[in-house]
């Protein structure tokens, strides 16, 4: 992950850039989201991410998917973090921890 806390580039790759959305007050919900997991599941998630910029695309559905219109989802067991794709570029708008066995349509809306 970018070490300069200001930049918005999680990881780029050969196919893809991963990186945070920039809310209008200048805040980074998916990076705060993101940053308040333990260091584990932090390598978890970042490493979904980097197996995307680096290839383009993750070929298990448990772990990245469409989950309505424009909006995917970067799953590790519990941990969602919501997307958009423009051009060669993974948005990422925010995240939780899935608490129950229905997504959260509150979280979605969000993202």
């Amino acid at each position: 992950m970018s070490k300069d806390a200001g930049n918005p580039i999680v990881v780029s790759g050969s196919f893809r850039t991963i990186e945070y959305a920039i809310a209008a007050n200048g805040s980074m919900p998916a990076k705060e989201f993101v940053e308040g997991l333990t260091v584990a599941d932090q390598a978890k998630i970042v490493q979904l991410f980097r197996r995307m910029a680096e290839s383009g695309k993750l070929p298990n559905r448990e772990q990245f998917k469409l989950v309505r219109g424009n909006i995917f989802e970067f799953k590790k067991y519990q941990i969602r973090v919501f997307c958009f794709r423009k051009d060669h570029r993974w948005i990422l708008t925010n995240g939780y921890t899935k608490k129950r066995n229905k997504l959260a349509r509150a979280e979605i809306d969000r993202a």
